[in-house]
């Protein structure tokens, strides 16, 4: 690439992370961390997170990074953040200060934490606690059979213990009853109205999915869980639109869960916002650049907006990643170069794609166009064939019109 004419995306990119690298704020520190973790950098997350709690002790920070800890297998550490983190955090962070302190063999400890964590909401089932083995040697003390002398669950966290165990059982399809009584009693709990969703799921009624969901929205409308479920099925069905306001909704909630911003990127591809799929892509790839997937679709984005030198150059930086979107990529700028009659480097791309992923069709059927536009008929009449074998249907009509085949 000519020094003195620096592609626009690679001048983005230089932009975009001098910035960054400058003015990291508590937030992006987060994101980097999770990001990390998703590659299982572990002790690079650590660090991000760090610096994101020297900046901001938030409960959810200190939460991530005793997580990583865990990890690392370093206890001790894990346990001071959580404890840390539960004096403004979820119930569910005492119940991994309990986990840390049975690792240690503080069965005192273990009993203390264990018991404030019953004692609060949003418990996971009895029979989940019960199997955890985590607590194998926990469960060889004293303390163990004293706890369990009283009764910690509602009738509706006995509920969800039932739905928990038949889901773990797979027998999905007795679950319909017990739902139902439920919500009789507990109309207005989304986790029922989740799983009454899953339940249809499983017996294919798309509608009644839906229903589900919306109610359990309606419940509960920042359940970032459900929402990012829900969005998912809305693409299945061509519903995009809604999708993205889901997505954006789960963002909002979650401004670190970054993953939102790639799929209602991709989304809106669909809708035909081509440059709002590409500021969301690119969005996302500043966080984690290792994605070659995210720049791919932000090229594909550019070329159905007709913009071919912009997509060649998100493109090109996409293959150097050399990830599992690298025959896409390929075929994709393949594509562009086609578009603007370089046959030449079109036929090395379309190569290189075929050579990486030979059961696309259209791989074959982009090739043969170069082909003809190479003035080698025969090459093109081959690949139209074999687009046509892989059921490529658009090749028919230069089958057709040009090879005189049927």
């Amino acid at each position: 690439m000519p020094t003195q004419s620096i592609k626009w995306f690679t001048l983005f990119l230089l932009i975009i992370n001098y910035f960054i690298s400058i003015a990291q704020t508590d937030l992006e520190w987060f994101i980097k961390s999770k990001v990390a973790e998703d590659y299982n950098k572990i002790d690079t997350a650590i660090f991000f997170v760090s610096k994101a709690i020297a900046d901001k002790p938030n409960p959810i920070y200190l939460y991530q990074r005793a997580e990583l800890f865990l990890k690392n297998k370093d206890i001790k550490s894990a346990l001071n953040d959580f404890i840390s983190a539960s004096e403004k955090g979820e119930n569910e962070i005492k119940y991994k200060i309990a986990s840390c302190y049975t690792d240690l063999q503080n069965w005192s400890e273990t009993d203390t934490w264990l018991r404030k964590y019953l004692a609060g909401n949003n418990k996971i089932p009895i029979n989940a606690i019960k199997t955890d083995t985590v607590f194998s040697k926990f469960k060889t003390t004293p303390f163990w059979d004293e706890i369990w002398k009283k009764n910690w669950y509602s009738d509706y966290e006995y509920y969800l213990a039932d739905l928990y165990y038949l889901s773990l059982k797979g027998l999905n399809s007795e679950a319909y009853d017990i739902i139902d009584n439920a919500l009789k009693q507990f109309p207005k709990k989304e986790e029922l109205w989740f799983w009454k969703a899953k339940a249809y799921i499983y017996g294919n009624n798309h509608k009644e999915v839906m229903l589900s969901l919306d109610k359990a929205l309606m419940c509960n409308p920042k359940r970032v869980d459900i929402l990012l479920f829900r969005a998912d099925l809305l693409r299945k069905d061509r519903k995009n639109k809604k999708a993205i306001n889901d997505y954006s909704t789960a963002f909002t909630i979650q401004p670190w869960n970054i993953k939102c911003v790639k799929e209602r990127g991709i989304t809106k591809i669909e809708t035909a916002d081509y440059n709002g799929a590409i500021a969301d892509l690119l969005y996302y790839h500043n966080y984690d650049n290792l994605d070659g997937n995210s720049l791919y679709f932000a090229g594909h984005a550019a070329y159905l907006k007709g913009d071919f030198k912009q997509s060649i150059s998100i493109l090109n930086e996409a293959i150097k990643l050399n990830d599992g979107s690298l025959s896409d990529s390929y075929f994709e700028r393949g594509r562009c170069y086609v578009e603007q009659l370089n046959y030449d480097l079109a036929f090395s791309d379309l190569c290189m794609a075929i050579d990486l992923n030979p059961g696309k069709g259209e791989y074959f059927y982009y090739r043969g166009l170069t082909y003809y536009g190479l003035k080698n008929k025969i090459g093109a009449c081959h690949d139209w064939e074999k687009a046509r074998t892989l059921n490529y249907l658009q090749a028919e009509q230069y089958m057709l019109r040009i090879c005189n085949k049927k």
